[in-house]
């Protein structure tokens, strides 16, 4: 008992920090399920008949692309070159256009990437 009064600022202080780490797991794996239910159900609407929502789907995904892991990013190239033909442009499907988009975004990152091992080899 004694341990406890004398420790008790440090433990709940570990408690806390333990807990905001839980948390914050827990929302990254919400926000990651999040985002495949999305892209699942855009890939859904691509064959129903309601363009408006289609498009507004479209949007949301695209805003989400800068603010998404590499590896996010690598499961929507796959998940949509399993679904159209990545060869043949298709300039009238909005999952086509997404999945280029999402192609675009890991070619610049891989550029930035390689732009700063250069610079990091070059400045050292």
């Amino acid at each position: 008992m004694q341990f406890l009064r004398r420790n008790q600022y440090f433990l709940l202080t570990v408690a806390v920090l333990f807990f905001a780490s839980v948390m914050t797991v827990r929302q990254l794996q919400a926000n990651r399920s999040a985002h495949i239910e999305r892209l699942e159900d855009f890939i859904l609407l691509q064959e129903q008949d309601n363009p408006k929502l289609l498009e507004r789907r479209y949007e949301l995904l695209v805003q989400e692309l800068p603010d998404l892991n590499d590896q996010a990013l690598l499961d929507d190239l796959q998940r949509t070159a399993m679904v159209i033909d990545p060869k043949s442009p298709q300039p009238d499907s909005l999952l086509w256009k997404y999945h280029v988009g999402v192609r675009n975004e890991l070619r610049k990152r891989s550029e930035r990437r390689l732009r700063r091992a250069l610079q990091q080899s070059g400045g050292s």
